[in-house]
């Protein structure tokens, strides 16, 4: 028998070690890059992406300024377009129920404003 070769000790390895993964390993590929689609032009999900460029929307605010009850379904449409909208529930006085606040992401922000001037809409 090799002199070199030890005995296993009998201590029992941490997950870390037994899984041979370092923490530099861990992520196997880059993380996906910000690239957005816009939505057709003159769409109600390019008037939704154009009112969350500016401000938060909820439905009944959303309703008072003329549109209809479909916000949900826009902003849906914007997550399909990888916009990656922000949906909060907040308590609204008067509103028995927590409602959807919808909003987007300084960097989703600036993403909007750099694809609309290079297209000329904005």
């Amino acid at each position: 028998m090799d002199a070199h070769i030890q005995a296993p000790k009998e201590e029992t390895p941490t997950a870390h070690q037994a899984s041979g993964v370092s923490r530099e390993q861990a992520e196997m590929f880059d993380r996906p890059v910000f690239c957005p689609l816009l939505p057709p032009k003159n769409s109600t999900t390019e008037q939704v992406l154009f009112a969350l460029m500016a401000r938060d929307l909820k439905q009944f605010e959303w309703l008072m300024a003329g549109y209809n009850w479909r916000l949900a379904a826009e902003i849906k449409e914007l997550d399909y377009l990888r916009w990656e909208p922000i949906s909060i529930r907040v308590k609204v006085n008067g509103w028995g129920r927590k409602i959807a606040r919808y909003s987007l992401s300084p960097k989703a922000k600036q993403v909007a404003f750099a694809l609309y001037q290079q297209v000329g809409a904005a």
